[in-house]
């Protein structure tokens, strides 16, 4: 089992340093997500944790980036919100498309 303190180091590994407030709040939920989520949940939160790395590091949306932390930290339904967060985006790239696609079919 993983813990805490080695699911946040990788974290930090791809996506950087966690210095804001939402994103501290984002790496609680996602790591909690990992821990105490069924295999489903945490195959899902792990797939949405790449949209954020995508918008992040291949689009270099931060607006988007920022939009989708807060839409997973404060709200309920986390493959909605995704969908709505990628949606509107233009010039998806093919990995944007089919995280996009996978999780419609979560």
């Amino acid at each position: 089992m993983l813990s805490k303190d080695k699911i946040r180091q990788v974290l930090k590994e791809h996506y950087g340093e966690f210095d804001s407030y939402l994103e501290i709040e984002y790496e609680n939920k996602l790591t909690e997500s990992l821990i105490l989520g069924n295999l489903e949940q945490k195959k899902a939160w792990a797939t949405f944790n790449q949209v954020v790395l995508e918008l992040k590091f291949s689009l270099k949306d931060m607006l988007k980036v920022k939009e989708l932390l807060y839409r997973l930290t404060e709200n309920t339904n986390p493959k909605n919100e995704c969908i709505d967060v990628i949606e509107p985006v233009k010039d998806l790239t093919p990995e944007l498309q089919r995280l996009y696609e996978k999780i419609k079919n979560l």
